[in-house]
């Protein structure tokens, strides 16, 4: 027995495996014997005695780092008998107390981007000092999270847009699924090689990705097919015009013939021109343009934020490398990568007609329709 106990001896400790499950199991058993606090105490003293770091028994038990630190020195100190003690009332009231309401109030009314931002408006207008980790609790407690921003188009009919897929896109997505017709949406995008695509990188410090110096550019006209996601493309490194547009249009006369084809595109004045509409009705093509400032409705948008998606983090020093992967991400869509663009593209379109004003400028999803979140399928 003695011999297994000094071989023990200085081995470092083993991190549990799935700690929060086990201690919370323990937690919850104890808790028919006594306090939640004096539950979470013991459990982390057992923690301490068989060495598991502090950072898994904070997230073990929900207690704080510090709380930890002076567990540890109290048994150091061999001073048991007061972490058996539970004190009530000795804390000190938070120091929003009596203004959180109000305080929350102002944070829907208005955009604040960081939590020293709320810091600093908590001391301006209602004179109290916070810190930030004080207000990460506040935040926390009121269920209120730092979601990322989407765009509106500032001149966007929400009633035209609503309309316009009520009466022509479902529609459209509903035949196209059964085979009944050819569904494209149809759109530019210029890939610029330069630092347009740096992104998040974990790790210890920040990171630096290198970046070309020039401003060479690849445009990039796809046609993306709503059923099987293959996109037809006509790219260049100059300018997308009309005489793109109906090289477009005759290679997806050649590509689906014999079926009846419609497209959904912006209205672009390249591709809204008269020289466009008519080689359209010569090759028996349906144009359909989406209401103006309406972007979201074309469904290729989110194609090409998934390309530049894939582009970032990466330093492309030749401007043909550069143009071969994107060509590269293009040309998967319909065979590697098809489950995650079918997962971005469906029948689901982002309209903007379930939102209410925040301010001015903002718009927030209605409470009524937040399992909708703006998207109607």
């Amino acid at each position: 027995m003695n011999e297994k106990r000094n071989m023990n001896k200085g081995r470092p400790a083993r991190e549990i495996q799935n700690p929060e499950l086990i201690t919370k199991s323990v937690i919850i058993f104890l808790q028919a014997f006594m306090s939640e606090t004096l539950a979470k105490r013991v459990v982390s003293m057992v923690l301490i005695a068989i060495g598991i770091p502090h950072s898994q028994i904070t997230e073990a038990t929900g207690i704080s780092d510090r709380s930890i630190w002076d567990i540890k020195k109290a048994i150091h100190r061999g001073d048991l008998e007061r972490l058996y003690v539970v004190g009530h009332g000795r804390g000190r009231p938070g120091k929003a107390k009596g203004f959180e309401s109000a305080i929350i109030e102002e944070l829907e009314k208005s955009n604040y981007h960081t939590r020293q931002q709320i810091a600093d408006m908590i001391q301006d207008k209602f004179g109290i000092s916070m810190s930030v980790s004080a207000v990460g609790k506040l935040l926390k407690k009121n269920d209120i999270k730092r979601l990322k921003s989407g765009s509106l188009p500032a001149k966007a009919n929400t009633l035209v847009q609503h309309k316009f897929y009520s009466t022509t896109l479902l529609p459209l997505m509903q035949q196209a699924k059964k085979g009944k017709l050819v569904l494209l949406f149809l759109d530019g995008s210029h890939f610029v090689m330069g630092c347009d695509f740096l992104g998040y990188v974990y790790g210890k410090t920040r990171r630096f990705v290198k970046t070309f110096s020039g401003r060479k550019r690849y445009n990039v006209l796809g046609a993306l097919n709503f059923v099987t996601k293959k996109v037809t493309t006509v790219a260049n490194d100059t300018y997308i015009r009309s005489g793109e547009v109906c090289e477009m249009l005759q290679r997806i006369a050649a590509e689906y013939i014999g079926k009846p084809v419609h497209i959904i595109l912006d209205n672009a004045s390249y591709q809204k021109c008269e020289v466009v509409k008519n080689l359209a009705k010569e090759l028996g093509i349906t144009l359909h343009f989406i209401p103006p400032y309406s972007p979201n409705l074309n469904l290729i948008e989110r194609l090409w934020k998934h390309v530049k998606a894939e582009l970032r983090t990466k330093y492309y020093d030749r401007f043909d490398e550069f143009c071969i992967t994107i060509d590269s991400i293009i040309t998967d869509t319909d065979r590697g990568s098809k489950k995650l663009i079918d997962k971005l593209i469906g029948e689901s379109v982002q309209l903007f007609d379930s939102l209410v004003p925040v301010n001015r400028h903002s718009f927030a999803v209605a409470e009524a329709n937040l399992e909708e979140a703006g998207l109607v399928a």
